[in-house]
């Protein structure tokens, strides 16, 4: 078997950019399935109609929705994967530039012979 050692001394903020957006939309909809599924948990449970009926007894006029609950989940769901997106590139021109002071990422890769 033959190993060798690699050095990782660049990494495209274009690449990272691409990876980062693929990578949050995956999260984005792994998010709103969960959220959807905590919620016909809460639901089956009655906490939301426990819930609809403090607001209504301290005056309040909303009342919490599956529509409601997804839209709020979506907003900071999409808010996040926004984030992560612009923050990959800038996290591999960080990375590009502590490479060219302290050298890159030593990754050791190993061949079988078949």
């Amino acid at each position: 078997m033959a190993s060798r050692n690699l050095a990782i001394t660049r990494i495209s903020p274009l690449s990272a950019f691409r990876v980062g957006l693929a990578m949050s939309l995956v999260g984005l909809v792994a998010w709103l399935i969960a959220v959807a599924l905590l919620y016909v948990g809460v639901d089956a449970a009655g906490i939301w109609d426990q819930l609809n009926s403090l607001l209504g007894d301290i005056g309040g006029e909303q009342t919490v929705t599956f529509g409601l609950v997804m839209s709020v989940a979506a907003l900071l769901g999409a808010i996040s994967a926004i984030l992560t997106s612009i923050l990959a590139p800038l996290a591999a021109v960080v990375y590009n530039s502590v490479v060219e002071l302290f050298g890159g990422l030593q990754v050791g890769t190993q061949e079988e012979a078949s």
